[in-house]
């Protein structure tokens, strides 16, 4: 007989409850699930918006909008403006000069990818040095770039391209990194290198006042001096427009490889672009202030036909290194205009100076260091050099050959003189002929008497003779008479 198996109904209540229970809890985590996919997608649909309004750019010194992380924020800044003309040389204004630069650097920047660009200023007006950085501030700059060109005090005495960099911590770091690669192009551009240095004021601060302020502002900030607008070894780099628009391209180049940025319309890429790795400084980065270490000459040939003496210059320093030198053969007097050290990784270069004629040489020379200063070398007398100079050597040729046109002038001058005198007696002779001629043709009176006369005396004269001779004819008879009857 099958035994019969009854469930106890409270169980099943409760497998039944269970049941729904687990199936609630798994509807509720599906929309939980559901909820959070939705917000993501709305929030990456307004993120989509906000990055397709924003503009690319913003008026100057105008509110903008706030910029993709993701994004490289440049701000550029023309030096000088408005009122603040800059230096002026000649028709060039520095003013002028530096926005011409600044478009075109902002222009060839705008060419690669993720990178914002700003002007401080986009036309001919006065801003502050502290408008400028808040303005870079403002649209959260992630470097400063301030561009400038140069003038030396004097005139005509400095010649080069400088960076200014802060002295302070990772502003100096990434500032100099920076100013490597600038200075290398500008040297592969033909400017001789002033370096890349720091300057501090009487606070102890950086001195450029647009560097200062944007080290408050935690910004970095690179001052680029681009040539000397008043030397004629830098003038051929910028006579006009398109060299100083090159001069702007080739500041975005600079700032694209410290960036490693890349272009699909330059097709370049500088992503792998080696930036030297500058070590965060732990203390202030001071200037230097001493006078080169050494400077000392020595004189190894002296040509006494020509003047040229040549020198052997030895000079170090060893905070700042070497930049330029200047000599003089009057004992100091006077120097001629500053030269370019040429190697600087030497310590002791040669070069030839000549020296004029007529005097005692005394030879001195000047080592300037990265910061203009310099010290005075050892003075070298030499043996005076009684040589002709090419002009004096010119002058002399030229008197040579004044004298001898001046000889031969005379020379035809004389024989000038005798053609005519000959052509005149000549030309005597021939009236006189002329005249005998005519005197022949119509005899006069007084020529038939003439004639007769003469013809007169010489009857007389013959006459004369043969008296004479037959005189003497009888005396010698009479004298053989005579001795004949003495014997």
């Amino acid at each position: 007989m099958k035994k019969i198996v009854t469930q106890d109904p409270r169980k099943n209540k409760i497998d039944a409850f269970l049941c729904r229970a687990a199936a609630f809890l798994l509807c509720f985590v599906v929309c939980i699930c559901r909820c959070a996919d939705g917000m993501s997608y709305v929030r990456a649909e307004e993120a989509a918006s906000v990055s397709e309004t924003a503009p690319e750019d913003a008026a100057t010194g105008e509110g903008t909008e706030e910029q993709s992380a993701e994004k490289l924020v440049i701000v550029i800044d023309p030096g000088h403006g408005g009122e603040e003309e800059g230096g002026m040389y000649d028709s060039f204004v520095e003013k002028e000069l530096t926005l011409i630069t600044a478009k075109a650097m902002k222009e060839e920047l705008e060419k690669y990818e993720d990178v914002t660009v700003y002007l401080t200023r986009e036309d001919d007006r006065k801003l502050s040095l502290e408008e400028r950085v808040a303005f870079a501030k403002e649209v959260n700059a992630d470097f400063l770039f301030c561009l400038h060109y140069n003038l030396s005090k004097d005139h005509n005495t400095l010649f080069g391209a400088e960076c200014w960099v802060s002295a302070f911590g990772r502003h100096y770091s990434e500032g100099y990194a920076f100013a490597d690669i600038e200075i290398g192009a500008l040297e592969d551009l033909g400017l001789y290198s002033r370096g890349i240095k720091t300057r501090l004021g009487k606070k102890g601060t950086d001195y450029y006042g647009i560097i200062r302020h944007a080290v408050e502002q935690d910004l970095t900030c690179v001052l680029i001096e681009h040539c000397h607008m008043d030397h004629e070894n830098d003038r051929p780099f910028c006579e006009g427009r398109k060299q100083w628009e090159t001069f702007g391209r080739l500041d975005a180049t600079s700032a694209a490889k410290y960036f490693h940025l890349q272009s699909d319309v330059l097709g370049v890429d500088y992503s792998d672009y080696p930036v030297m790795d500058v070590p965060i400084p732990t203390g202030v980065m001071r200037p230097d202030m001493t006078e080169p270490d050494i400077c000392m000459i020595e004189v190894t040939k002296q040509e006494m036909e020509t003047g040229d003496v040549t020198v052997a210059l030895s000079a170090v320093d060893y905070d700042s290194g070497m930049l330029y030198y200047d000599y003089s053969y009057d004992g100091g007097n006077t120097f001629f205009p500053r030269l370019a050290w040429g190697d600087k990784a030497q310590d002791t270069i040669t070069f030839t100076m000549n020296v004029p004629p007529h005097i005692v040489p005394q030879i001195v020379v000047r080592g300037y260091n990265g910061y203009d200063l310099y010290t005075e070398s050892n003075l070298v007398s030499l043996p005076s050099m009684d040589y002709k100079t090419q002009e004096e050597i010119a002058a002399e040729l030229a008197e040579q050959e004044r004298i001898a046109a001046a000889a031969k002038a005379g020379e035809e001058e004389r024989a000038k003189q005798n053609a005519v005198a000959e052509e005149n007696q000549a030309k005597r002779y021939r009236e006189l002929l002329e005249k005998g001629n005519e005197k022949e043709k119509e005899p006069t009176i007084s020529y038939f008497l003439t004639v007769c006369l003469v013809c007169a005396l010489l009857v007389v004269s013959l006459a004369l003779s043969m008296a004479l001779i037959l005189r003497r004819g009888k005396h010698k008879k009479r004298h053989r008479r005579k001795r004949r009857r003495r014997r």
